[in-house]
């Protein structure tokens, strides 16, 4: 016992010191939902106590509150983030011990625990900042009271009961973590089902506390569910099952069939692992060749022994942990399988320990004294394989793959380090593919929570803006290359490069010369008074029949509380602009709707030019084309209306010559 005991302890040291080591440089950065989690907890933090988070599609609580107590405790940042789920990662790997020692034995308890420590797939769960990475240990917490239930003596009935109640806080606790718990824990209603047909007798015994159990989880989560029927439009990941099944009452069995065999193929078969390169290398199955071997013999193992209640039990855990993905496919499955992680790594535990067993006969613990040296040495060896596998995976090839470091928004990353090396004074305009408000943005709050209200956002190929109306500087990445009409406007004064193979290898930091705006410039049109246009021209005199021109606005905002109704899930305007050619009949020849300055981030007194590109149709007519612009709600479709009551602004007019005959 005191060896298991020591064994396990260095089993726990290796996981966290895996999932500890380099944490805020491995994944590379930071992606848009880890952000949003952050976010969530540095609004908690500041008061705001919600009881279902609006962002990441809606999110359940108990993760964004937990991330505030790392915060408050260690300070905020990325370390807190993501500090969370590597403890939780580690303790459920010290629970799903404590289930297989007493289900099983201590020697499959400590091959499934140091399994567990070093395989890619719960390394990765437990380095991101995500809610799904709580699962594990929740549902282990669950599977440990629920089998204290089972195995409890009829002279032991309190601690039954004490148990069924640890059994329903746990399984309450899950459901407010992650949508696939919704269906994972069917594995206990099951499970009582399979003691009906087979052990009647512990059935009679044990049901009733079982249901207690449940029925206090579903006491507990009630009201998360009150609110979520009140506010269906938090659950838009439920979206994703509509298709697969519809497909099944259709009577259409291709699709799901599809779905299952891949989901069923990724744990095993090289190309059906999860495509998502945020959370796998694409493609990767869940085991190396070896571990796969012994995965399928775990199978085989607790298939044969099916009327022994803890292979059985195991089977119906890894088969409600994996539901999701059999109902959705193998993408994306290696958050929607966590509830099923501590089982799917005791099944090749099991496959190990039956073949060498089956080669040693029917012995306990570890076998004839003779034979021990010889299992401990291939145990090893296994694992020795299958760690240095999954290290060099993640470690060396995923983590250094242009498109997992352009997903975790490495150049941003940086470049928000650059600034705060640089000390650069504010205001800072940050250029991003990703100006939304639950987006790169997040992520600056998350990386740099009080300087966060220094930057303001745009696309700077389409956008350029002036905070306040002032000067400042504009930090532009690669990827964001400021269209040329914005030259005039910025001077560029260091330029840094990260990778060469990056996606995003580099940025530049521009100081913003005068913006053109005249102090005294009178507005063609103020709309709501929220924003005034200034000036509407087209870049380029005329146009050739067929070609592309560009329409360049200049706006400055002035009260941007007026601009539109917020929308969920951020509660910030949608608001986009838009451009139309009318035809002399008052048609729209061509039109065009952007807003690259996104008004969730403006300031009264901010200036910003915004570009329109319009490609006009190759047959059209020479001649003097109205050109008309004007503001409208995302959602809504509802047009801002100008003092005068009109729509639209008219401007200057597009020119359009006929294509030149060869």
């Amino acid at each position: 016992m005191k060896r298991s005991l020591l064994l396990l302890a260095l089993i726990l040291l290796l996981a966290f010191a895996l999932r500890a080591w380099q944490l805020t440089a491995v994944p590379p950065g930071l992606t848009h939902d880890e952000a949003n989690h952050g976010r969530e907890a540095l609004g908690v933090l500041d008061g705001v106590y919600l009881f279902y988070f609006p962002l990441n599609y809606g999110s359940e609580p108990l993760y964004s509150y937990t991330v505030a107590l790392s915060m408050a405790l260690l300070g905020e940042g990325l370390l807190a983030l993501r500090l969370v789920n590597v403890i939780f990662g580690v303790a459920a790997i010290a629970v799903t011990y404590l289930w297989a020692a007493r289900a099983f034995d201590r020697p499959t308890a400590l091959l499934g625990a140091a399994l567990t420590a070093v395989s890619f797939w719960p390394l990765a769960t437990s380095r991101e900042a995500l809610r799904a990475g709580m699962l594990p240990f929740f549902t282990a917490t669950a599977v440990w009271f629920f089998w204290q239930v089972i195995i409890a003596s009829p002279e032991q009935s309190r601690r039954r009961w004490l148990a069924a109640a640890g059994f329903g806080v746990s399984v309450a606790f899950t459901l407010h973590i992650y949508l696939a718990a919704r269906v994972a824990w069917l594995m206990f209603p099951a499970f009582l089902l399979y003691l009906a047909l087979v052990q009647r007798t512990t059935f009679r015994r044990v049901w009733q506390p079982v249901l207690l159990g449940l029925l206090l989880a579903g006491l507990l989560v009630t009201p998360m569910f009150v609110y979520l029927r009140a506010h269906p439009e938090a659950l838009t990941r439920l979206d994703m099952l509509d298709g697969p099944l519809q497909d099944l009452r259709s009577g259409n069995l291709r699709p799901v069939f599809a779905n299952v065999s891949g989901a069923l193929l990724a744990f095993v078969w090289p190309g059906y692992g999860d495509q998502f390169l945020a959370y796998n290398i694409p493609g990767r199955p869940v085991f190396e060749a070896v571990t796969a071997v012994f995965f399928l013999l775990g199978l085989l193992v607790c298939l044969w022994n099916w009327k022994k209640p803890p292979f059985a039990f195991l089977l119906l855990w890894f088969g409600a942990g994996i539901l999701p993905s059999l109902i959705t496919g193998a993408t994306a499955n290696t958050t929607r399988n966590l509830a099923a992680l501590p089982a799917v790594y005791l099944l090749p535990a099991i496959g190990f320990m039956g073949l060498f067993r089956s080669q040693m006969g029917p012995v306990s613990k570890l076998g004839p004294i003779s034979k021990r040296p010889i299992l401990i040495a291939a145990a090893l060896l296994w694992l020795a394989v299958a760690g240095f596998v999954s290290g060099r995976d993640y470690f060396v090839r995923w983590a250094n793959m242009p498109e997992v470091r352009g997903a975790y928004q490495v150049n941003l990353v940086a470049a928000l380090d650059y600034l705060a090396a640089q000390e650069t004074p504010p205001p800072i305009v940050m250029s991003t593919v990703y100006p939304g408000p639950a987006h790169d943005s997040s992520i600056a709050l998350v990386l740099r929570p009080h300087a966060a209200a220094d930057l303001h956002w745009v696309d700077a190929r389409r956008a350029l803006l002036w905070p306040g109306g002032a000067g400042g500087y504009a930090l532009i990445p690669t990827s964001t290359p400021p269209d040329p009409a914005f030259n005039p406007f910025l001077r560029p004064l260091d330029s840094q490069s990260l990778r060469p193979d990056d996606l995003d290898p580099g940025f530049t930091l521009y100081e913003l010369a005068t913006n053109p705006v005249a102090a005294n410039e009178t507005a063609v049109a103020t709309f709501g008074d929220a924003v005034r246009l200034l000036d509407g021209r087209w870049l380029a005199g005329e146009v050739v029949a067929g070609e592309t021109a560009v329409y360049q606005t200049t706006w400055q905002v002035i009260d941007p509380a007026r601009i539109g109704p917020v929308v969920p899930p951020t509660f910030t305007p949608d608001t986009v602009f838009f451009t139309q050619v009318l035809t002399p009949e008052g048609s729209v020849l061509a039109q065009q709707d952007s807003l690259d300055a996104p008004s969730w981030a403006w300031q009264p007194g901010d200036v910003f030019l915004q570009l329109h590109t319009i490609t006009v149709p190759p047959q059209t007519p020479a001649g003097a084309y109205a050109t008309i612009t004007g503001i409208y709600d995302r959602a809504s479709l509802e047009r801002l209306p100008s003092q005068t009551g009109e729509t639209f602004a008219t401007g200057a007019p597009l020119i359009i010559t006929p294509p030149i005959e060869e």
